[in-house]
């Protein structure tokens, strides 16, 4: 297995091919190399304190304001972050505190990712935004295009296992050319819930009636841009959102972020031509209980051009790994992208040092390239400084999350083909499905360039 991972031809030849390992990042001139950040997080619960207490754990930052719709999980931040100025409503403080903040944190339900992130961009500010980047179609090229318009601005999606030493290896392995010619990827994750490990309800009716609003939270701001809804108790916030379609994107746009960033990014993957959804329990209010998904990707260097079949498998649902060169008997771990080529198959895992490599239906060892375990968080503040590259800015963050949301608006028209043109962004065999290639946002939530 050695020379398979030493194709000195693939490598040199990596940067003609359009398969360069790191993505292409534009330095920003906005801060001296020892100036400090000054960074706003919106959303500090959950995920949110994550990322807060790891942008805060650089060196270069301070945190300066601190914004939640539920005054629990703000003022338990503002007592981490005494300095900082605190508010329920990001654009009271964008208007107060925007000449004295540099960068933004968001990590806020998926629905309210693109305005904030917009609007940031719209001020000049260097955007962390948690995954997936944006919740429509066109939310996420339009996040994709202006981040690439302003050079300057430095974005990052927070897919944090990417830059993970594991991670980076297998990426290496796959442009290095470990499993040949690409001819199929497939992955998989338990989201939204299998027996015994649940997350969070899909595939369910709107809830009905309404309860009272705690007074800790704001509804109507955490409601945002999406329609007005009555308050459930335990049917939407803090966690169960995710399920929602006028608030998440389902298992497949929550998940496949961390899980094909592997090959997508590797192999520079998107804009697919045909998308399929095979659901089991679906409903108007909430993404299918359980679904495979299927896309046409265009060709690439990789495939040798051809077309390649990407499948996905969410609540459960696994591939057969007989048919994937792996042993027919293999239980497939769930959260897992599997990469099957002319001369083996990859199963990389989201997390850990599970990747493993099998050829012919046997496991196979190998040594994968070298490559250090990254601080995802502390690229993001280096790649503001000008020190260093970010690995998921929004140009690639925008594509594979597009993408993703392709996949979640076919499970609106259950085992039907809808084809897809990229370039016009619209579905070209189903028109009614392009009222959801957009969003409307509701009166007083506009954002421009959106």
């Amino acid at each position: 297995m050695s020379n398979l991972t030493r194709r000195t031809f693939i490598r040199t030849s990596t940067a003609a091919t359009g398969l360069a390992f790191l993505p292409a990042v534009s330095w920003s001139q906005v801060l001296g190399a020892n100036e400090r950040v000054n960074v706003a997080a919106i959303g500090t619960g959950g995920m949110g304190q994550t990322d807060l207490a790891s942008v805060a754990s650089h060196g270069d930052t301070a945190i300066v304001a601190l914004c939640d719709v539920d005054r629990r999980m703000l003022d338990s931040s503002a007592k981490r972050y005494p300095e900082a100025v605190s508010y329920t409503d990001y654009r009271e403080m964008m208007d107060k505190m925007g000449d004295r903040i540099d960068a933004v944190i968001i990590s806020t339900p998926d629905h309210m990712h693109a305005p904030i992130a917009m609007a940031a961009m719209n001020a000049g500010k260097h955007v962390y935004c948690q995954k997936p980047l944006a919740h429509s179609i066109h939310e996420c090229r339009a996040l994709r295009e202006m981040a690439n318009s302003k050079p300057g601005i430095i974005t990052q999606m927070g897919t944090q296992n990417t830059a993970r030493a594991m991670k980076r290896r297998a990426m290496r392995a796959l442009q290095e050319g470990i499993v040949g010619r690409v001819i199929e990827i497939q992955a998989l994750t338990d989201r939204a819930g299998v027996p015994g490990r649940p997350w969070w309800p899909q595939g369910q009716p709107r809830p009905e009636g309404s309860d009272p609003v705690p007074e800790f939270l704001e509804w109507d701001l955490w409601l945002g841009v999406a329609p007005v809804r009555p308050y459930k108790e335990g049917a939407y916030a803090p966690f169960k959102w995710r399920g929602v379609r006028d608030f998440g994107v389902g298992a497949l746009g929550d998940m496949a972020c961390h899980i094909v960033d592997a090959p997508f990014q590797s192999f520079g993957l998107g804009d697919p031509t045909m998308v399929e959804c095979e659901p089991i329990s679906n409903s108007d209010d909430q993404y299918p209980l359980q679904e495979i998904v299927r896309m046409t990707l265009p060709g690439v260097s990789a495939s040798g051009g051809q077309p390649i079949p990407f499948t996905w498998y969410d609540g459960g649902l696994k591939p057969k790994p007989g048919q994937l060169g792996m042993p027919a008997d293999l239980d497939v771990p769930y959260n897992v992208a599997i990469i099957r080529g002319e001369e083996g198959t990859l199963m990389v895992p989201i997390t850990g040092d599970g990747t493993r490599f099998y050829r012919e239906g046997k496991e196979v060892a190998t040594d994968l390239p070298d490559h250090p375990d990254r601080n995802h968080w502390h690229h993001w503040i280096e790649a503001i400084h000008g020190k260093e590259t970010n690995y998921t800015p929004f140009d690639y963050a925008g594509r594979v999350s597009e993408t993703l949301a392709i996949g979640a608006v076919a499970s609106r028209y259950p085992n039907e083909k809808l084809e897809w043109d990229a370039k016009a962004m619209k579905f070209t065999n189903k028109p009614e499905a392009n009222a959801y290639v957009t969003r409307k946002y509701r009166d007083g939530w506009e954002v421009e360039n959106l």
